[in-house]
């Protein structure tokens, strides 16, 4: 029987074959599934899909065999997907949630020691996921409004093999203009990663630019406006020959048969995704109003469907919501997120949850902006 001292050893030397890399990171953080009034923290959609459209859909499920894989490369959603955007069919690459394509780029572009932009603060992943294929990061902060710095930006770019951006930022919830986007593609020879997860809420896509930059890789997702978060589903779209190199790297049979079924499903009706688009923009703007109007927050503008808020006692509003049961992400301990938090934008009944609540916090708040 092995003794104590000899398991430890084990356990140490089997340890020593993780990369140093990967032991040193904190790794990605979610908060617990729990059952609460008003679930506000992971930027989902807040309205679930009709339940006859389930029913439909779970009983074309029951029509197919389970014992088969999917589709490889599925040809037929990206044949949707491509006549949506009026683009080619090989521009488009689909993975396991756009996390998982995230992961796929630097598999396929990064090299231990490759110079890769990220414009603190902006997508907590950009940063875990570089660190993890060992790139080295040029963070270009961005300014106190949150803008990019392109002072900065322009000569980091020309060096830069990967450059990562986000619009709607998240968690600022800023949009980058276009005309920065072209200057950043127009002074670097690396592959620029656009993330357009909230484009749909605000902002414009970059879809114009990919005929003139074939650096450039558009990221997009089924998990924000069309509420899938839970059936991960994500795409790439770029340049026809960039997408073919990205292919041969990507997991094979990546999206299962019901994120398939349910995917083409709301293709065909688009119009109850472009209905909640607005009325959660709608909602955002009200929630936005409101929150200006309590003196011991700052809640920024925003063009995704969460909003980024500053507060003059952080740990006692984020504790006193969680204790009623209101759940909202911490975004930071460090400057200038070490006083914020962010809320998404729930239901009408949530918003208003949130908002009593804090106004009643608040109250014990001496410090006001």
């Amino acid at each position: 029987m092995d003794t104590p001292m000899r398991s430890n050893n084990a356990l140490n030397s089997a340890l020593q074959c993780i990369k140093p890399e990967i032991r040193a990171l904190a790794g990605y953080t979610a908060p617990p599934q729990e059952t609460v009034v008003a679930k506000l923290n992971q930027n989902e959609n807040p309205y679930d899909i009709p339940q006859d459209w389930k029913t439909v859909i779970l009983q074309k499920m029951q029509q197919i065999k389970w014992p088969l894989y999917p589709e490889y490369n599925p040809g037929s959603l990206k044949n949707r997907l491509a006549q949506w955007f009026n683009v080619n069919e090989d521009q488009i690459l689909l993975g396991h949630g756009s996390n998982q394509l995230l992961y796929l780029i630097c598999t396929s572009v990064i090299v231990p020691g490759d110079s890769v932009i990220i414009t603190p603060p902006t997508f907590s992943l950009f940063d875990l996921a570089v660190r993890i294929f060992q790139g080295r990061i040029l963070n270009i902060d961005k300014q106190n409004n949150f803008s990019l710095d392109m002072d900065a930006m322009i000569p980091a770019a020309k060096t830069a093999k990967l450059i990562l951006l986000c619009s709607p930022d998240n968690p600022t919830g800023i949009v980058i203009p276009l005309d920065q986007l072209t200057s950043i593609l127009q002074n670097t020879r690396g592959l620029v990663i656009w993330d357009e997860a909230y484009t749909e809420f605000g902002g414009k896509s970059a879809l114009p630019l990919l005929e003139d930059y074939p650096n450039l890789i558009i990221s997009r997702t089924f998990s924000k406006a069309f509420g899938l978060a839970g059936l991960r589903l994500g795409y790439l779209i770029g340049h026809p020959d960039i997408i073919r190199e990205l292919q041969k790297a990507n997991i094979p049979y990546n999206v299962n048969l019901f994120t398939l079924l349910t995917a083409n499903y709301l293709l065909d009706h688009r119009e109850w995704m472009d209905q909640h688009v607005k009325k959660i923009v709608s909602d955002r703007q009200k929630l936005f109003d409101q929150m200006q109007k309590i003196p011991q927050i700052k809640p920024f503008i925003s063009e995704a469907n969460f909003i980024l808020f500053k507060t003059s006692d952080k740990k006692k509003i984020f504790d006193g919501l969680k204790a009623r049961g209101i759940l909202v992400r911490d975004v930071g301990n460090k400057p200038p997120l070490d006083c914020c938090l962010r809320v998404t934008v729930g239901t009408p009944r949530e918003n208003k949850a949130f908002l009593n609540a804090v106004e009643e916090i608040v109250k014990t708040v001496e410090k006001p902006f």
